[in-house]
């Protein structure tokens, strides 16, 4: 078994045990998980793959991120009417602060991940 010497133990760590971060008001972004990423992944969200997102795009991928991911696939088919009413709680400012705390944990992802080889074929990328 080949050891990573290149993974800085403070992000390795953080990958072990991840935490929500908190973005006030009752908001918090979840670990990103198996589930959370199947959820991006299904809604072909521009986090997993970078394109330019609609505004419907860009509030049903917040609002995975900061729900439960096993009640958002039981509400899967409203997740468009969802998102919209949970966007609509949220001052302006609270989308920034939101999308920063994404961008960290998928920061927290990719710092846990081994470098890749030279020729290894990439399925996915994680935007970010």
């Amino acid at each position: 078994m080949e050891i990573n010497n290149t993974v800085n133990p403070k992000s390795a760590l953080e990958a072990l045990f991840p935490q929500s971060i908190d973005c006030g008001e009752g908001v918090a972004v979840q670990p990103f998980s198996l589930a959370t990423y199947a959820l991006l992944e299904k809604i072909k969200s521009y986090i997993i793959f970078p394109h330019e997102p609609t505004q419907e795009e860009t509030l049903a991928s917040l609002y995975i991120c900061t729900h439960d991911a096993k009640e958002t696939f039981k509400k899967f088919d409203l997740l468009q009417d969802l998102s919209i009413e949970w966007a609509e709680t949220l001052r302006p400012e609270m989308f920034q602060k939101i999308t920063g705390a994404v961008l960290k944990q998928i920061e927290v992802v990719k710092n846990a991940m081994p470098p890749e080889k030279a020729g290894d074929e990439k399925k996915a990328v994680m935007a970010g």
